[in-house]
């Protein structure tokens, strides 16, 4: 897994330099002209390095408060840290995150996340734990183009997932897990008055209740598949990212039903130059569900793994049980010194029997197929230049969402 943070949402003001520490030997290996924000904030306030600060072999460490904007969240506050680092004897980067944010529209997140590579490569171990108390939109109550019919639903959301890998060839990785997602505190806001066959709301159309369950729970194992080459998890240059996770929730288990998930995802990089960054970056993410899956587990808009499909276009946007998205994105270098860099980017999503166009009885047709293109532009701000993270801004704008669309990631978005 990538190191990112999704809770980093809008336009970041620091109050305190960030922290980054690293080893000798990484600050040899580049360029002496490549700067960082480190760099430019120990310029502008005459910070000098510390003599006595002895940095741990092969670790860089961020550490960051934030504050922020977006049309999702309005204005947030967060704060948190990250670790990029090699365990001795191994090869491949391990990553760490967490931090703790929250909103004007009373959100709150709490992401732990790990990505472990064991001496000899021989074993990673993926930990993605999450806390969230966040009201999120849901949209289409009045068709396909309205993005006014939105209404909120409110849930708490505990997420636990654990997946430990082992070597079987270079790069190629089989492994088992085990996933954990609890909600609770479920309800409804700001619903339409219009009923439709009956429900006022398209997650009472789908649970075939007035008043929804007021808690969901998921449980079941997972087997994952995984070929990596990246040459940086964080901001990949080249290599390819190959994965594939089958995951059956049992309601023997401790589910209130029993359903599939299946994920497949690819990632490939190309790299055009070796003196400057110049990358066209590709990604798949096909997420396809079977059985009973709680509203809530839908594949959606915004809601896959790294809450990141869909650039152009709100989280929650479209929901239904087969997902199929595909991005791609070229990376530039803007300024001599690395420190201002650029993207373009540009997706495509397709939802089969897409929920609530089907719910809205879209055209008269009780089920259709929302296909849907985004596209925007972004500016990348060179965090850490050891560990190549980026503070990345975006600006999309969607087919079938006519406002601007604003996110910010620390590390790229894939």
């Amino acid at each position: 897994m990538r190191q990112f943070l999704n809770t980093f949402i809008g336009f970041i003001i620091f109050l305190i330099p960030h922290i980054a520490f690293s080893q000798t030997m990484d600050n040899d290996s580049l360029p002496n002209h490549e700067k960082d924000l480190k760099d430019i904030l120990q310029n502008i306030f005459k910070h000098k390095k510390a003599t006595n600060l002895k940095p741990k072999k092969n670790f860089q460490l961020s550490a960051y408060p934030a504050i922020g904007y977006s049309t999702t969240t309005s204005l947030a506050a967060s704060v948190g840290a990250s670790a990029l680092y090699t365990l001795h004897g191994a090869s491949k980067q391990s990553t760490l995150s967490t931090s703790i944010t929250y909103t004007l529209n009373e959100q709150t997140l709490i992401p732990f996340q790990a990505n472990l590579w064991a001496k000899g490569d021989k074993f990673n171990i993926i930990f993605d734990y999450r806390y969230i108390n966040f009201p999120s939109d849901a949209f289409g109550l009045r068709g396909r183009k309205r993005t006014d019919s939105s209404y909120s639903i409110n849930f708490q959301w505990l997420k636990l997932h654990t997946t430990v890998l082992t070597r079987i060839a270079n790069n190629f990785y089989i492994g088992a897990g085990i996933n954990v997602d609890h909600f609770w505190n479920i309800n409804e806001e700001d619903l339409s008055d219009t009923s439709r066959r009956g429900y006022v709301s398209a997650f009472e159309y789908y649970v075939k209740k007035k008043i929804p369950p007021q808690k969901q729970i998921a449980v079941g194992p997972s087997v994952k598949l995984l070929f990596d080459s990246r040459d940086n998890p964080i901001n990949a240059s080249k290599g390819t990212y190959l994965s594939g996770s089958f995951q059956p929730y049992m309601k023997g288990l401790g589910s209130d039903n029993s359903w599939i998930n299946v994920i497949l995802e690819g990632r490939k990089y190309f790299h055009f130059s070796e003196k400057k960054q110049s990358v066209l970056a590709l990604w798949s993410y096909i997420w396809q569900s079977y059985g009973k899956v709680p509203f809530l587990m839908l594949p959606s808009t915004g809601w896959d793994e790294y809450w990141n499909t869909g650039r152009g276009t709100p989280q929650g946007r479209f929901r239904g049980k087969s997902m199929q998205y595909l991005e791609a994105e070229y990376r530039f270098q803007i300024s001599k010194n690395g420190l201002i860099g650029g993207v373009v980017f540009t997706n495509f999503q397709n939802f089969s029997n897409e929920l609530f166009t089907s719910f809205s009885d879209y055209r008269g047709r009780k089920s259709t197929n929302v296909a849907a293109v985004g596209a925007g532009t972004g500016i990348r701000i060179k965090f850490n230049k050891f560990s190549k993270t980026n503070i990345a801004f975006d600006l999309g704008y969607g087919q079938l969402f006519p406002r601007t669309w604003i996110a910010v990631n620390l590390g790229e978005v894939f």
